[in-house]
């Protein structure tokens, strides 16, 4: 399952919330997959910046250019996502740490009970 929260800047809850099941799948297509539909999720609702928080180190570093896609499974993945990153004024991906992220852990969880019913 996938789960994301959408904050405006300063303001204290999220305006938008997304828990969706997905197929199975490893943890770093989920948090792809994940990245994707928020930012898809940003530009209908007229962003023009971003920051996507996640707590996949590995994810963020790629994005950043800090480490290689290696994975075959990743990169159509990790392409589709700087072109969505590219219609923004400003977009980036940032890593905190996983107690940082329990809303979207959540939602993610949710996503995945919804798809076992």
């Amino acid at each position: 399952g996938i789960g994301i929260a959408l904050w405006r800047d300063g303001e204290a809850e999220p305006f938008a919330t997304v828990a969706e099941a997905i197929p199975d799948t490893t943890n770093n297509v989920a948090e792809y997959r994940a990245l994707l539909r928020g930012l898809q999720e940003a530009l209908v609702r007229g962003a023009d910046e971003v920051e996507a928080r996640t707590d996949s180190e590995l994810m963020a570093r790629q994005i950043a250019g800090v480490y290689a896609v290696k994975s075959a499974e990743l990169q159509p993945l990790f392409a589709e996502a700087k072109a969505l990153m590219a219609r923004f004024a400003k977009a980036k991906v940032v890593h905190v740490r996983r107690e940082q992220n329990a809303l979207a852990d959540k939602l993610a969880n949710q996503g995945i009970a919804a798809g076992r019913r």
